[in-house]
């Protein structure tokens, strides 16, 4: 996991000239000899050097990246100074940041919806939720339904938290009654999303047409009935 320190150093030389510099501290693991410190230097917005603890030192990559990381590696007193805050910054957080993700939940979003216009398939779509682990599955009619099922792998969101996705391929006479239940540790109790099947697009066509026909077919009623007895009227006078 990457912990990121917006310690970051800002500054103008007296030439209007902008310097920045952004720390990082990559914790893989909980051994502490594990985390890596890293420190971005830009000056006028150019990417410049950084410095890697695994390294040991500075890398440049511009021409004054190259004359300024030599002459940082060179200075003993920024080389302790690097180790000392890799040790006070990264090594002594490691627990906590792993005490406070540990015990931090957050629920997922659920969405149930056919996949992509098609008719056949549905989607239930579990998203922004901590931590990684969750369990979808498919019911159908009260059963639980392995066959046509298909899972994406849990995927990061680069902000901590995760998405998941499961599909169901229907079957004829699978249409009723179709649920998604989903188990994450944010959850209280397990959560069962319903499945409300929308009406056939087809069939909505048909509807439609039907009631225009109806609709029509009133108005020229209406137009015959005043026709009529219009048509009386001038015939009593």
């Amino acid at each position: 996991m990457f912990q990121h320190f917006c310690l970051s150093d800002d500054s103008k030389d007296q030439h209007e000239y902008f310097m920045f510099s952004d720390f990082w501290c990559y914790i893989p693991s909980r051994n502490p000899e594990e985390v890596q410190y890293l420190i971005d230097w830009y000056f006028n917005m150019e990417f410049t050097m950084q410095y890697n603890s695994s390294a040991g030192g500075w890398t440049g990559f511009t021409p004054a990246g190259f004359i300024t990381a030599a002459a940082f590696n060179a200075d003993k007193h920024d080389v302790f100074q690097r180790v000392l805050e890799r040790k006070l910054v990264c090594q002594r957080s490691v627990e906590i940041i792993y005490e406070m993700t540990e015990k931090a939940t957050v629920e997922p979003s659920v969405s149930l919806q056919v996949f992509e216009d098609d008719n056949s398939m549905l989607e239930c779509s579990a998203l922004d939720f901590y931590p990684k682990d969750i369990r979808l599955t498919w019911f159908s009619n009260g059963q639980e339904v392995t066959e046509g099922v298909t899972f994406s792998e849990v995927l990061p969101n680069g902000d901590w938290t995760y998405q998941a996705h499961t599909y169901l391929t229907l079957t004829p006479g699978q249409q009723n009654h179709i649920s998604c239940m989903v188990e994450h540790a944010s959850l209280k109790e397990t959560n069962i999303y319903n499945w409300e099947p929308s009406m056939n697009r087809t069939d909505l066509n048909y509807i439609i047409v039907g009631v225009c026909a109806l609709l029509l077919g009133a108005v020229f009623l209406c137009g015959g009935v005043i026709y009529d007895k219009r048509k009386r009227r001038s015939l009593t006078v």
